[in-house]
């Protein structure tokens, strides 16, 4: 391709802004969505939030495009999520066991690695189980991305999302900050780890109050149109009624309840500027967008976000894949044109 079919080509391009839902393991379903919508080529990302899993591919989609492009980009996000695979390869707790397998279960609800380290996880804290602080993630993490390149590149503003442990509030870090510990807070589970310190305060991850937040998008970025990828699902039409179906569908509520609340946000501010209560040229008006395919999710509970199976990580990606391609046939032409997400169903419910 000539210079001026390249400069041509990226002339044409859409620019957005993505925002990065974690979920562990189901952040496979993000790598797809990112590699199809990478491979078309036709969207630029001005920057990109992201919370545990969702943290993790947004760095890797940064580092890639510093690197090389949409190419490197998809390249980067496969060697990581293949470093994820293997590094949890002989590992109980990351991988199911005969009678999941034999059920054709991606869940380890009856796998004998999940069950132990469940039953002392409700007993012992990580400080009790993992004195040494041993951590396969950070392994990957340090190994694998290269911060410097990541903080110096301005090809996509980088915002990951973390709980302060002792106020609760909410802690972006932004590309400048990226680094090792930033990684590991934004994906810290309490029940499995012992809190991340970064500078003198210790974090939690982050999608107890933002997977992920808009804000950042909104105040720091100029591209209208945001992307959410999303993971957890909204709707479940049948009652949960076992301890673990309720707690399953408790982390889920949580880990969707600061999308709901900016969603409805949003929603009420684009209803006022449409109607001339409030001045267009002093406030942002947003054009949103979904990315997700709940049935995907309908029969994975929490244990499935500890699978790191090559065999289920590729299953998530395609998936995500065959929902980006979805996405981009019937949303693309109206991206920068008008909103596509259904605010007040797909989000709000009725309430």
């Amino acid at each position: 391709m000539t210079s001026k079919q390249q400069s041509e080509q990226a002339s044409k391009k859409k620019r957005v802004a993505l925002a990065l839902q974690g979920g562990g393991a189901h952040g496979a379903f993000t790598w797809g969505v990112l590699d199809r919508l990478l491979e078309d080529n036709r969207l630029e990302f001005e920057g990109v939030t992201g919370t545990s899993a969702g943290g993790m591919n947004a760095v890797c989609l940064a580092q890639g495009l510093a690197r090389g492009g949409s190419d490197a980009a998809r390249e980067d996000l496969r060697k990581f999520w293949t470093a994820i695979s293997a590094s949890g390869k002989n590992s109980a707790l990351n991988n199911r066991g005969p009678v999941d397998k034999a059920m054709g279960n991606y869940t380890m609800y009856n796998s004998p690695g999940f069950m132990i380290f469940d039953y002392l996880s409700r007993i012992f804290s990580p400080y009790e189980l993992n004195p040494m602080k041993k951590d396969p993630l950070k392994d990957v993490i340090s190994n694998f991305f290269d911060f410097e390149l990541i903080r110096e590149q301005k090809e996509c503003k980088v915002y990951l999302c973390a709980t302060h442990v002792y106020t609760g509030k909410l802690r972006i870090f932004t590309t400048k900050e990226m680094r090792v510990e930033t990684l590991l807070a934004t994906a810290c589970l309490p029940t499995i780890h012992s809190a991340v310190m970064v500078g003198k305060d210790y974090y939690w991850d982050g999608g107890f109050i933002g997977n992920p937040v808009f804000f950042p998008l909104i105040y720091d970025c100029d591209t209208p149109d945001i992307v959410l990828i999303q993971l957890n699902p909204n709707v479940r039409n049948r009652l949960p009624v076992t301890s673990r179906e309720i707690a399953d569908r408790l982390n889920e509520i949580t880990n969707n309840a600061s999308v709901v609340r900016e969603m409805r946000a949003i929603s009420y501010i684009t209803d006022m500027i449409d109607k001339g209560e409030l001045d267009q040229t002093k406030h942002k008006r947003l054009r949103m967008h979904v990315i997700e395919d709940e049935s995907v999710f309908q029969d994975l509970g929490w244990s499935s976000k500890l699978n790191t199976e090559w065999e289920f990580l590729t299953h998530l990606f395609e998936k995500g894949r065959a929902a980006g391609d979805a996405w981009l046939k019937e949303n693309f032409d109206s991206i920068g044109v008008r909103t596509t997400a259904q605010l007040n169903n797909h989000l709000m419910g009725d309430g």
